[in-house]
């Protein structure tokens, strides 16, 4: 194919082929492990704002991304890591700066948050509550969120997080299949679980990593676990090879601050 063509010219045609098939990937990965957050930037008569700079900062790590309104007001910021964010409007003038505290995203979720400004120099300090909506009225997916809190929190034998995703609704253990997960009926093999957008499946079997049952399970700790989604059907473009369920798992990340953690796990056998 390339023998008469210069050694450094077929290197350069090779690298981009490579960079061509690798980016979609990449970027549909990045989709599956972060949230994004979206809205419409209004006056105090109701009326959009166009060309309004809004900017959304992690808390935890200080990422920062921005965004400007189209001109019906709208903005979207996009793969943003699940997390609290705090969220700003800057350079309008005659209108104050305007922020939003502990903004919440989940992994695969959407969060809406229209912004009213209001007239003058001052800035406005809003305090949003941490809980992100139980219901996303933009999508028309059936999904559930397990959050932080929950992984944190509530008990569950063995420590696997996997049992947490019986917690949403229409998911069960079925114990003719040694302990699978089963989704409104559906086969533990029909499901597909990512853990940071990466594959846990075992290729031979089809079933996912750290089921229970005969086979030796391979499951990381319930402490490196962050949150995690399932979603049941009508899910987006960046999740396939499922007939059940996408269970979209995220786990911790770093931050700006110097944390651990530490749990003792005791199972009485008498």
């Amino acid at each position: 194919m390339f023998k008469n063509v210069p050694p450094v010219l077929a290197r350069l045609v090779v690298l981009c082929l490579c960079f061509a098939v690798t980016t979609p990937a990449a970027f549909a990965q990045s989709q599956a492990t972060s949230g994004n957050i979206e809205g419409r930037v209004l006056d105090p008569n109701g009326a959009v704002v166009p060309n309004a700079s809004v900017a959304a900062k992690n808390k935890d790590t200080g990422l920062e991304k921005t965004a400007t309104t189209d001109a019906d007001g709208n903005y979207r910021i996009i793969l943003l890591p699940p997390g609290n964010y705090t969220v700003r409007t800057s350079g309008l003038a005659g209108f104050q700066n305007t922020t939003l505290d502990n903004v919440p995203v989940s992994v695969g979720g959407a969060t809406t948050l229209d912004i009213s400004l209001s007239v003058g120099g001052t800035e406005t300090i809003i305090d949003v509550p941490s809980e992100a909506p139980l219901v996303e009225t933009t999508r028309a997916s059936v999904s559930t969120t397990v959050n932080e809190r929950s992984v944190e929190n509530l008990p569950v034998s063995g420590r696997n997080y996997l049992d947490f995703a019986t917690l949403t609704p229409g998911v069960v253990r079925d114990p003719t299949r040694l302990g699978d997960l089963s989704v409104g009926g559906q086969k533990g093999t029909l499901n597909n679980l990512q853990v940071d957008g990466t594959d846990n499946n075992n290729s031979f079997f089809g079933q996912a990593f750290g089921r229970t049952g005969v086979r030796p399970p391979y499951q990381f700790s319930e402490e490196s676990v962050k949150e995690f989604q399932v979603n049941q059907n009508g899910f987006s473009a960046e999740f396939g090879r499922a007939g059940g369920a996408v269970i979209n798992v995220v786990t911790k990340s770093g931050t700006n601050e110097f944390h651990g953690g530490l749990f003792e796990y005791f199972r009485d056998e008498s």
